[in-house]
């Protein structure tokens, strides 16, 4: 049962992930988008509330009892370098230099800070789960 409750976790993760971020690859290749829009900095915190949703949603098929993730605990487990990189990034994307509008160069920028982004969230999607299962063994 354990192995159907993670298969299903990542299946979420990779339908949210593939939602929001889609195929970045592609993306930085073919668009070169030069604005980080939609990628605003409290994206991992939206994407963070809709799989809390899902894993409640799971929990409740499996058990009475309230789950109970902390997801400020879990988002600090993530490294302080993480989230500087992430700041550094984001204002390295948002600043277009004259230089990057005459040879419309800030894709580099927006394309590096999405795969910061779309890391950080894939790692804080991971740890949701983890302490999903830890809770689901301590109660059955």
């Amino acid at each position: 049962m354990e192995s159907d409750i993670e298969t299903l976790c990542r299946d979420k993760e990779r339908e949210l992930l593939d939602r929001y971020f889609g195929n970045l690859t592609k993306e930085a290749a073919v668009e070169r988008p030069e604005t980080i829009d939609p990628y605003t900095k409290d994206l991992p915190l939206k994407i963070e509330a809709e799989f809390r949703e899902y894993l409640v949603g799971l929990w409740k098929e499996y058990s009475d009892s309230p789950l109970e993730l902390e997801e400020q605990k879990l988002r600090w487990l993530m490294t302080e370098d993480d989230r500087e990189a992430i700041d550094g990034a984001y204002r390295d994307a948002k600043r277009i230099t004259l230089w990057e509008r005459i040879t419309r160069s800030n894709h580099k920028d927006v394309t590096f800070y999405k795969g910061l982004m779309r890391e950080y969230t894939e790692d804080l999607l991971t740890v949701m789960p983890v302490s999903y299962t830890h809770l689901r063994a301590h109660e059955t």
